[in-house]
């Protein structure tokens, strides 16, 4: 595990590291304390003596002078604790020189240390940031992040993603959606903004910060409360949503219907399985249902559904269905 970890560095900072290695590697972070303050020394000595200019530095350089000090030991065949300590000492050099790169050079590449991913229609990512912090990205979505500075987690958003976020009180997490602009130290959230006519923020756990694009106000939210931003008439409205886990019934296709109006429940549906509903009846949208689905056909949700509203539904072409009664 050792070695891996420094191979995991080397391949890091030498930008040689899939998506796979760079989520190898905070996990590593992460799951040892160990890890943790070896990451922390060799910060604190470069610190201390980091004088090395970032664009005269390769990874070429380094090794080279890593095995020309090795031969001039080996020139004086005298092994002893001596040789021991030069070689650790070596080999603490070549780390601080990884990672004296990787801290300054981040100061020359914030403007293009910018990494995009982007869905299509009818496709779901889930993403491992570099500081732990999964994403779940919604069909026809861009998400990109930067995070090259030393004081916050920079993310941007168009479209739909569900956030849990890896606490780091020293660095905030900030994502910038169309309309909001979305704070936190460690939560989990939705942010919804592929609606023509409206954007959403509902917090699942912990605290949210939401400023708007137009006021200066910044709404605090904890969980269950969601805002919703009206394009047109630019007003943000406030509810608190008691079964705030469906919210993100889009990415497991898990609900938990606790008497909850039929209107609401096939918002939550439909955005699951892409798909619109016309309800014929408007009564009907009020009615409550009661009922636990996770990873359920379309069509059996419907059928549990409609028989405890003594209601029909039919699926049309395009994504439609139909529901039709007489309501509760």
């Amino acid at each position: 595990m050792e070695d891996q970890f420094w191979v995991l560095i080397t391949k890091y900072l030498s930008n040689e590291a899939s998506e796979s290695d760079i989520n190898t590697l905070f996990s590593l972070l992460e799951s040892d304390d160990a890890y943790q303050v070896k990451f922390n020394k060799i910060v604190k000595e470069w610190n201390v003596t980091g004088n090395i200019k970032p664009h005269s530095f390769t990874t070429k350089i380094a090794r080279q002078k890593l095995f020309s000090e090795i031969e001039e030991e080996e020139k004086l065949k005298k092994p002893s604790f001596r040789s021991i300590n030069v070689l650790l000492k070596i080999a603490a050099m070549a780390a601080i020189l990884f990672w004296g790169y990787y801290f300054v050079n981040q100061q020359f590449t914030q403007d293009t240390a910018w990494r995009e991913f982007r869905t299509a229609q009818q496709e779901k990512l889930q993403l491992v940031l570099p500081d732990s912090t999964i994403v779940w990205l919604n069909e026809n979505s861009i998400l990109s992040y930067n995070f090259s500075n030393t004081y916050k987690r920079q993310i941007k958003l168009s479209g739909e993603a569900f956030f849990d976020v890896k606490r780091d009180e020293k660095r905030p997490f900030s994502v910038q959606s169309e309309h909001f602009t979305t704070e936190v130290l460690g939560t989990s959230f939705n942010i919804d903004s592929r609606n023509e006519k409206n954007s959403f923020v509902s917090v699942v756990s912990g605290k949210v910060a939401v400023q708007t694009s137009e006021e200066n106000e910044i709404l605090l939210l904890t969980r269950g409360d969601k805002i919703s931003y009206d394009v047109k008439t630019k007003k943000v409205s406030k509810e608190h949503i008691l079964a705030i886990d469906n919210e993100m019934g889009w990415i497991d296709k898990k609900f938990i219907f606790d008497n909850i109006p039929l209107e609401d429940a096939l918002r939550y549906i439909s955005k699951a399985y892409d798909i619109i509903f016309e309800v014929q009846n408007e009564k009907l949208n009020t009615c409550l249902i009661k009922g636990t689905f996770h990873k359920e056909s379309l069509s059996n949700m419907l059928k549990v559904i409609c028989s405890s509203l003594d209601c029909k539904y039919k699926i049309q072409k395009k994504n439609r269905v139909v529901v039709s009664g007489n309501g509760c």
